[in-house]
C-alpha cells in the first residue's frame, strides 16, 4: 500500500509520441510571410494591439520572453517533463505557469490547423531570430516579435474591401 502511495505522490508521466501533432515544425520565413511583413500597414489591420501576456506567462515559468524560447517551447512535447505531484506541491505558481504554457501551445496548435487538420503546424521565423509568424487560416496571422519589454504578439487580419 505504500508503495501505491508513494508512486500516487510522485505522479504520472504524459505518454506522447515523437511525432505529435502538437509539435511544431520551425521553417525560415516563407514567400507569403515575407510578402506579409512588407504589405502589414497596406493590406493588414491590427485585431487587438499588441499584448504582452504570453511574456508574463513565459517569466512566471522560468523562460526568457523571446521568440527563441518561443521555438524551444513549440518544438518540444508536451509536457517533457514528469507531471510530478510533490512538484506542484513544492512549486505550485511555476507549475501553474507551466501548465498555462502547455495550453497556450495546444491553442496556437488550433489556429494553425484551423483550415488543414492534416498540416503539420508551423511557425515561420526570421534569419534574426527576432520575429516569428504564426499563420491562422489565409486572411489572419499571428506576428510574435521580441521587443524591450518581452515578448509581444499582435494578431492581423486582412482588410476586407468595403465596396
Amino acid at each position: 500500500m505504500a508503495v501505491l502511495w508513494f508512486g500516487h505522490l510522485l505522479g504520472s508521466r504524459k505518454r506522447e509520441t515523437t511525432d505529435s501533432p502538437s509539435r511544431f515544425r520551425i521553417d525560415p520565413l516563407d514567400e507569403r510571410s515575407k510578402a506579409f511583413l512588407l504589405e502589414r500597414d497596406t493590406k493588414w489591420f491590427s485585431k487587438d494591439g499588441v499584448d504582452f501576456a504570453l511574456s508574463d506567462v513565459m517569466r512566471a515559468a522560468g523562460l526568457v520572453p523571446s521568440v527563441r524560447s518561443l521555438t524551444d517551447l513549440l518544438a518540444s512535447s508536451t509536457p517533457a517533463y514528469f507531471r510530478w505531484k510533490l512538484y506542484r506541491w513544492l512549486r505550485p505558481r511555476k507549475s501553474i505557469a507551466m501548465d498555462a504554457l502547455a495550453n497556450i501551445k495546444e491553442g496556437y496548435c488550433e489556429l494553425a490547423t484551423l483550415d488543414n487538420t492534416i498540416a503539420k503546424p508551423t511557425l515561420f521565423v526570421s534569419d534574426d531570430g527576432h520575429v516569428g509568424l504564426l499563420w491562422a487560416g489565409t486572411n489572419a496571422v499571428i506576428v510574435f516579435q521580441d521587443a524591450a519589454s518581452g515578448l509581444q504578439y499582435t494578431r492581423y487580419r486582412v482588410v476586407q474591401n468595403q465596396f
